[in-house]
């Protein structure tokens, strides 16, 4: 399938602007006839006429809207491709809401940051929880590692677990001996100054577990954005990759046995990541995806929750969510591969020209049915070392940004 790369972003002779970090634009349709040596002159005379020139600031490009997403229950969806950066679905994602157990993600990231994994932390009973609440089951006066708890932490969303590390954390941050609330207290405000510094914008916490709580919230943007962040941890995308495991224990013989509350990872259809649920949050999910070379998220909250036959709450609507959503994601956009010969006209030439390449092999998720309004730009900054950046190409979708792909320079 061949895209155009013609249109607003390519003119039949060279032309030059530019763009919003100042830089010039350059843009051929017949470069191909010239030689590099002209190149290089005509290149080195553009730059010298920016220098002199009063250089103004384009205002933002708009971006591609994401689509609505296919009908499921969930009050607040995000599917968005966080290879590219690009957003395939939403509804409300900006909207507050109870996260439930997607909280410990933010927990983990704390975690991770405060943490020596091999630490030997002692159960108490203050890290115990009811026994409606999920948790490894702990038993008070065992000693486990940090990393251990951390597991149990993520893959059986261990309300217990994620209490001992909290307060080992903040205990440690506080210094002295404080009580085990005080040393949760500040755990909570680690977490919440970690999601601001994150970009979290519409996300508070009341504590390290997710349980309902006046204010605790987050939107389905922010659990997009701190699980990208999380999922660049190797040992958090491990955790959450991993269905079962076996914490070692010094008081039970045959340790803890854990199994992960994620029937999708189950399945084996997905990456991770975490699963929630609360009466007050209904059923949310955060899970990882695969579509070629991109990792997709997606998130929902509030989803339906049902009741069996016996009258117990079932919260599984959200697994059949995520699998509308992933069904989407592949039937609604086309996955095209911008580095492949043929895919997008004229961009290998152009780029072979000015000696530059793509900067990596991700997809370029586009909608299914603007592939017509396809169209991309690139934008060179001045000749650079091989392998350094030397700009990047914009795609388009009418006047409209898709995505950004970074340029490398080859030669």
């Amino acid at each position: 399938m061949g895209i155009e790369g013609g249109g607003a972003g390519r003119d039949a002779s060279a032309a030059s602007g530019t763009d919003t970090g100042g830089r010039m634009r350059f843009r051929l349709r017949h470069a191909p006839a010239l030689s590099r040596v002209a190149l290089a002159a005509l290149l080195a005379t553009l730059l010298l006429l920016q220098g002199v020139a009063h250089a103004t600031v384009a205002a933002p490009l708009p971006h591609v809207e994401p689509l609505p997403p296919p009908p499921v229950s969930a009050k607040s969806v995000l599917v968005t491709d966080i290879s590219t950066g690009t957003e395939l679905f939403a509804r409300d994602p900006d909207q507050p809401l109870p996260p439930a157990s997607l909280t410990k993600i933010v927990s983990a990231l704390v975690i991770l940051d405060h943490v020596n994994l091999d630490d030997a932390i002692e159960i108490i009973d203050a890290d115990l929880v009811d026994p409606e609440q999920s948790q490894v089951g702990l038993v008070a006066g065992d000693t486990l590692s940090a990393r251990d708890l951390l597991f149990g932490v993520l893959i059986p969303s261990g309300n217990d677990a994620t209490l001992a590390l909290a307060r080992h954390v903040g205990a440690a941050a506080l210094g002295g001996s404080p009580t085990p609330e005080e040393a949760v207290a500040a755990f909570v405000t680690m977490m919440n100054e970690k999601a601001a510094a994150l970009g979290a914008t519409h996300s508070h916490f009341a504590n390290p577990t997710g349980i309902d709580a006046d204010g605790h919230v987050m939107s389905a943007r922010d659990i997009a954005i701190v699980t990208a962040a999380a999922l660049q941890n190797p040992l958090f995308a491990e955790i959450v990759s991993t269905p079962r495991a076996t914490l070692h224990s010094e008081k039970l013989a045959d340790g803890y046995a854990i199994t992960t509350t994620n029937e999708l990872l189950l399945a084996g259809l997905v990456n991770g990541v975490k699963t929630g649920s609360t009466p007050k949050a209904g059923g949310c999910l955060v899970t990882a995806f695969d579509i070629g070379p991109n990792r997709v998220l997606a998130v929902m909250l509030g989803s339906e929750v049902t009741e069996t036959a016996e009258g117990a709450q079932d919260y599984s609507t959200r697994f059949l969510d995520a699998r509308t959503l992933m069904d989407a994601a592949n039937a609604d956009y086309v996955w095209l591969d911008p580095a492949a010969p043929g895919v997008v006209a004229g961009l290998l030439e152009e780029l072979s020209v000015w000696n530059v390449d793509l900067g990596d092999d991700d997809l370029l998720p586009v909608p299914a049915d603007t592939i017509s309004e396809m169209r991309y730009r690139l934008v060179l900054s001045p000749p650079a070392a091989p392998d350094s950046p030397a700009g990047e190409v914009q795609f388009f979708v009418g006047d409209r940004l898709l995505s950004q792909r970074a340029a490398l320079q080859t030669g």
